[in-house]
Order: C-alpha cells, then structure tokens, then sequence
C-alpha cells in the first residue's frame, strides 16, 4: 500500500470513529428526547448531514476505485433495505 493510501486509510477511519460516536451520542440524545420533550433539531441536522457526507463520499470513492458499479451499489442497496423486511429506504438503528 502506497503512502498516500495509508494516510488516506487512517484519515478514512478516523472519519468513521467520528461519525460511530456521533451516531451514539445522537442515540443517547433521542433517548432523552422520550423523557424531556426536546431535542436539538439543529444538531440532529448537522449529523444527519455529516453522516449522508460521508456515506455518498464512501460511495463515489468505491465506484471511482472499481470496487463496484452504480448499479451494482444500488441493487445491493436494495437488498439490505429489504432485510428488515420493510423496502423503505431505511436501516433500523441498533
């Protein structure tokens, strides 16, 4: 593996870590929402929003390496997405 792959393979995974307890914390968050009645939708956004930067990034950086195609991304998408046994577009958390 090239330098420049392992430097980006580090920043890569320092990403992921970031959004995993970003993820959690916004878990705890909602959590509290079911006891207090509020939440932060401004920083509910803002992670909501970090988290689809990185998942299109993920995406268009496996497609641009040959990892996989569009289509191929997408059907597989779609089979994950019925897993839950509900096609609707979401995965559950936890």
């Amino acid at each position: 593996m090239g330098l420049i792959n392992w430097i980006f393979d580090i920043y890569q995974h320092s990403k992921i870590d970031e959004v995993r307890k970003e993820a959690t914390e916004a878990r705890l968050e909602a959590a509290r929402v079911n006891r207090s009645g509020s939440v932060d939708a401004a920083r509910l956004e803002r992670v909501l929003g970090e988290l689809a930067l990185a998942t299109k990034t993920i995406q268009r950086l496996m497609v641009d390496k040959g990892v996989c195609t569009n289509d191929e991304l997408r059907n597989t998408l779609q089979r994950v997405d019925g897993e839950d046994g509900a096609v609707d577009g979401r995965a559950p958390i936890g």
